[in-house]
C-alpha cells in the first residue's frame, strides 16, 4: 500500500512552518538563548556535535531495541501461557497487572545494583517498561475471539494448535501490533531513564551533560533526536503491520471513510 504524497507533505510543511514561527517569535520577544534558543542555534549545535550525537544515539538505540526484543519474546510467550493456563491467569497475571501500575523509574537504581552498571542494566529497564503493553494487548487479542469461530472449530474437530494458528493468532495480531508500538516508545523512554540514573554514554547521559553546562540548544537537539528515533521505530512497525496484517489497515480505511 502506497502512502499518498499529501500525507507526507502535510506534516513536513507543518513542521517547517512551526520552525519558522519559532524563529520569528524568539526574535520578536527577545527570549535569552539559554532559555529558548532559535532553530538556527539548534542547527549549529547539531552540525558541531553530530558525530558525538550519532555515537551516543546508537548506544541508546541498542539499549532500547535490545530491551524491546526481550520483552516481545517473553511477553508473547507469557501471554499465550496465560490464555491457555487458568492457573497462570489466576496467580501470575494479576501480579503482572499490579506491577504494570507501578512507576518503572523506581526500579532503575535497583537494576543498577542487581544487573550492573553497563549495557544490560539499561536493557533491563527498557525490557521492564515494554513488557507489560505487549502482554496485556496480546492477552486481549488472543481472548477476543468470536465464539462462533471457536464453535465452528470444535464442530470440525480442530485441535488446540489449529485453533491457535488459524483463529486466535491472526485475531491477536492487530492488538499485538498496538502493544508493540506502545512498547517501542516506552523502551526508548526506559533506556533514557536508566541513563539518567547511571551511565557515561547514551542520549540520556548527553542530556544531563547539556543541562549541567546550560547548553539548551544541544539539549533540544537531543530531544529532537529521541523523537526522531521513536518515529522511525513506529514507522517501521507500521509498515510491517501493513505487510503482515493487511486486513487491519483495510478496516481502518473503511471506518475512516464514514
Amino acid at each position: 500500500m502506497k502512502i499518498p504524497l499529501k500525507d507526507i507533505a502535510e506534516p513536513v510543511l507543518f513542521f517547517i512552518a512551526l520552525l519558522a514561527l519559532w524563529e520569528l517569535l524568539v526574535k520578536l520577544v527577545h527570549v535569552p538563548a539559554f532559555i529558548l534558543p532559535p532553530p538556527r542555534a539548534l542547527y549549529s549545535a547539531f552540525t558541531a556535535k553530530y558525530f558525538i550525537l550519532g555515537r551516543h544515539a546508537m548506544i541508546t538505540f541498542l539499549e532500547a531495541v535490545g530491551g524491546f526484543t526481550l520483552s516481545f519474546v517473553l511477553g508473547v510467550g507469557f501471554a499465550v501461557s496465560v490464555v491457555y493456563s487458568r492457573h497462570l491467569q489466576n496467580t501470575i497475571y494479576p501480579l503482572i497487572v499490579i506491577l504494570y501500575a507501578m512507576p518503572k523509574s523506581a526500579f532503575a537504581p535497583l537494576m543498577v545494583i542487581w544487573v550492573g552498571y553497563g549495557l544490560f542494566s539499561k536493557m533491563a529497564i527498557a525490557f521492564l517498561v515494554a513488557f507489560f503493553p505487549i502482554v496485556v494487548n496480546t492477552v486481549v487479542g488472543l481472548k477476543e475471539v468470536e465464539p462462533e469461530l471457536l464453535e465452528l472449530a470444535r464442530i470440525n474437530r480442530g485441535s488446540q494448535w489449529d485453533v491457535f494458528k488459524k483463529i486466535r493468532l491472526p485475531n491477536s495480531l492487530p492488538y499485538m501490533f498496538a502493544g508493540i508500538k506502545v512498547a517501542l516508545v516506552l523502551s526508548v523512554t526506559g533506556a533514557i531513564v536508566a541513563e539518567f540514573v547511571a551511565a557515561n554514554e547514551g542520549l540520556g547521559y548527553l542530556v544531563l551533560q547539556a543541562n549541567y553546562s546550560l547548553d539548551t540548544a544541544f539539549a533540544l537537539v537531543i530531544l529532537l533526536m529521541l523523537a526522531l528515533l521513536s518515529l522511525v521505530l513506529i514507522v517501521a512497525v507500521e509498515l510491517l503491520q501493513r505487510k503482515m496484517v493487511p486486513w487491519s489497515a483495510e478496516v481502518r480505511q473503511i471506518e475512516g471513510s464514514f
